[in-house]
């Protein structure tokens, strides 16, 4: 069973025909709305292209609406574990690209902007006006325009996302994906579907991401601490799944995730996420997108948590500058819409990945305690 993911945030500006521009033309505001047509520059020889197969347009809209005739479920659980990850400097094909994020995420507060656009946030002091424009077709993910050069600069790492998926591989970590309804029919439509997601620490071994991969679970990721009865603490009831397409409908709680950079592990929060997937072969992999919003001011204590950890000469006021570098990225509020004349607190942020069908899990592990803080804090 091979299928298709996307995953994007559910909620306010995502119904059909949501997408506006102050120039009402996307191709007149300035915008490549061309999936996969962007600039780019040669990956250099270290670079791995992963996976070497043909990717399929991303599609920048919503979700698709719950199958009006209904449908009954089936009452198999399928598990999917993530196994490469795109953190925005490269394309789906291993491709390095200053443009590649333009092409990870979703359209979240229904608007199209430009640099120009004055219908949206009020950017940061000091931020320049490029950080609020969007990807192809609306796509949000300042997190990828504007941020993750920053960490790329400051950890010396060119490559995040082939070091990241080189320690998922070698069973570092992982995301896995539990739905439970799914058939095998790839024109399956039915309500009443339910999906989690939990958060792997160690493998223990190297993973062969097949159905005999049973990864375990971090405490942290369920609800009591310590059994997979008692369900993750990132969950979605009102599940569906519409002519093969599965989308997950809103959850209530953020999904953290950590990600290494210049060996310093970053806790990094996605809140009002929504996850989708299609019933579609390709190859070996199963393509997805998180798409959501990062609150701000959540994630400047993270990196501050950490950042003596990369030098002790960040501890105290010398972190202030990094402080204001990560609110310059600011362009969306914190509940995904985009309102003027109102100063913007979230980044908005579009992640993409491949998985792979495992065995569903059956173990947690007691997560990991934190690094300690050289500045003392």
């Amino acid at each position: 069973m091979k299928y298709l993911f996307l995953l994007g945030l559910a909620g306010v500006g995502l119904a059909c025909g949501g997408q506006t521009s102050e120039t009402g033309d996307a191709g007149d505001a300035g915008l490549d709305v061309t999936v996969n047509d962007a600039p780019s520059m040669d990956a250099p020889s270290d670079v791995t292209v992963i996976p070497d197969v043909t990717v399929p347009p991303e599609d920048a809209g919503p979700e698709p609406p719950p199958p009006p005739d209904g449908g009954t479920p089936t009452t198999n659980v399928y598990t999917f574990a993530v196994d490469t990850v795109f953190l925005g400097e490269a394309t789906r094909n291993g491709t390095l690209s200053n443009t590649a994020w333009k092409d990870y995420g979703y359209d979240i507060d229904g608007l199209v902007t430009t640099s120009q656009s004055t219908n949206v946030c009020t950017l940061y002091q000091g931020a320049p006006k490029s950080n609020q424009a969007d990807g192809t077709g609306g796509i949000d993910n300042a997190w990828g325009a504007v941020l993750l050069p920053i960490l790329q600069t400051a950890a010396s790492q060119p490559t995040p996302s082939k070091t990241e998926s080189q320690v998922i591989d070698a069973g570092g970590w992982t995301l896995q994906i539990q739905v439970t309804g799914l058939s095998d029919d790839p024109q399956q439509s039915a309500v009443g579907l339910t999906s989690q997601l939990f958060v792997s620490g160690s493998y223990g071994g190297t993973p062969t991401f097949d159905t005999s991969t049973n990864w375990p679970v971090l405490s942290t990721s369920v609800h009591d601490g310590a059994t997979i009865a008692s369900g993750s603490t990132v969950q979605f009831s009102s599940s569906y799944v519409s002519n093969g397409t599965f989308v997950s409908g809103p959850g209530p709680n953020p999904l953290t995730l950590t990600f290494t950079f210049g060996g310093v592990t970053l806790p990094l929060t996605i809140h009002h996420a929504v996850f989708t997937f299609d019933h579609v072969d390709h190859a070996d992999a199963a393509y997805g997108t998180i798409s959501g919003v990062v609150d701000t001011d959540e994630f400047v204590a993270a990196m501050q948590a950490v950042a003596g950890n990369i030098s002790t000469s960040l501890c105290g006021a010398a972190f202030d500058g990094i402080a204001d570098q990560i609110r310059q990225a600011q362009d969306i509020l914190l509940d995904g819409t985009n309102t003027a004349n109102v100063a913007c607190d979230a980044i908005s942020i579009g992640l993409g990945f491949t998985a792979k069908l495992v065995a569903n899990p059956t173990t947690v592990v007691q997560a990991p305690p934190p690094s300690p803080d050289p500045c003392g804090g």
